[in-house]
């Protein structure tokens, strides 16, 4: 509904969990800004569990009106990430969520663990050329940012 920030609530309600909620908006990095904040909440130790992710399902007429009037929608409908000819992004419905845990404790609680998060990188281009596109400068530092806290070469990585 019109009213994102009640979906934290409502979950910490229906599963009886305390601590922090609340609900992140970061545009498109939202999921990620998210997952960096309960990371944040883990390693302070202010929480022992915490579920992240995204969500968007309001993508209705309303929604294309808005991003008609910006730079950000494609006009091909074909957006090419990460390609020279990217012109723009899609809108499109989804969700996913993932419960988090300090390595320590989920080996502890016999958790199936599926990945392992060594390092988050972020970065905001503050004055850029446009709000709608991000520099390749603000992206490199978010990358360099995450390989040095994960102790790891960028030559390592296989997948992204």
């Amino acid at each position: 509904g019109l009213l994102g920030n009640v979906a934290a609530g409502r979950i910490a309600n229906r599963f009886g969990l305390g601590g922090t909620n609340c609900v992140v908006d970061a545009a498109c990095a939202s999921s990620l800004s998210a997952i960096h904040l309960a990371s944040l909440e883990l390693q302070s130790g202010r929480s022992d569990m915490a579920i992240a992710g995204g969500l968007d399902t309001f993508n209705d007429i309303f929604m294309y009106m808005c991003f008609s009037k910006t730079p950000a929608l494609s006009p091909t409908g074909n957006s090419r990430p990460f390609a020279a000819g990217g012109d723009g992004t899609i809108l499109g419905e989804g969700m996913g969520a993932i419960i988090l845990k300090r390595l320590d404790d989920a080996k502890r609680d016999g958790d199936q663990i599926y990945a392992i998060i060594k390092g988050i990188g972020t970065s905001s281009d503050g004055r850029g050329n446009a709000i709608y596109a991000p520099s390749a400068a603000g992206q490199i530092k978010a990358l360099e940012d995450a390989y040095k806290q994960a102790n790891v070469s960028p030559s390592s990585i296989e997948l992204i």
